[in-house]
């Protein structure tokens, strides 16, 4: 049997209550309504197919692609995310057919930045980046802005994910829920840790 001291039960409740107030508090500055609109892009053919294949390699994660076989990137959407003044990044969504939702807004996407003629993936559905971009946040994290994703549930909800990027990769902090009433009032409730 093993008996832990009241230090040790302080420290550790205190902690826990350290992260969720931590998890609040990124919320207290995303805004009720979605308020990122992305300018939709070109990218050149050598750009095309290294973006191409470093997705592919990386997979749609758990979003089922055509399964008659057709090539599913050939339909891929480019938009500029502009998340930092002095880097380009680009958002790769899949288009109609293959990983996204009916309703068009849940979907597989991929933040990348490119090094010389080398795209490296910043973010992806591996990683929990799925969706749509519903804001990019005021606040930075190693040099870029933190990103809100939205994940349409219903007419009243939406499940939200904040990213922030670790100087390598962006990484899910923090999950919430938007809930609408019928007169179009919006609340965001951050979801505890541990539920």
């Amino acid at each position: 049997m093993t008996f832990h001291s009241p230090f040790k039960i302080a420290v550790t409740a205190l902690c826990l209550l350290t992260m969720a107030h931590s998890q609040t508090d990124v919320w207290k500055g995303v805004e009720v309504h979605p308020g990122a609109e992305l300018e939709r892009i070109s990218v050149t053919k050598t750009q095309f197919d290294a973006i191409k294949r470093a997705i592919s390699a990386d997979g749609t994660g758990s979003w089922p692609c055509d399964p008659s076989g057709e090539d599913w990137t050939h339909a891929l959407i480019f938009e500029d995310l502009p998340v930092s003044s002095s880097q380009k990044a680009l958002l790769v969504q899949t288009g109609p057919g293959c990983a996204r939702g009916g309703q068009g807004a849940n979907g597989a996407m991929w933040v990348i930045r490119f090094d010389g003629d080398k795209p490296m993936l910043l973010a992806t559905p591996k990683r929990e980046f799925n969706g749509w971009v519903y804001s990019i946040q005021p606040s930075v994290s190693h040099g870029l802005r933190d990103l809100v994703l939205g994940w349409h549930m219903s007419a009243m909800e939406t499940g939200l994910s904040y990213f922030q990027f670790d100087g390598t990769l962006y990484r899910r902090t923090g999950t919430a829920t938007l809930s609408a009433n019928a007169n179009g009032n919006a609340t965001i409730i951050p979801e505890q840790k541990g539920h």
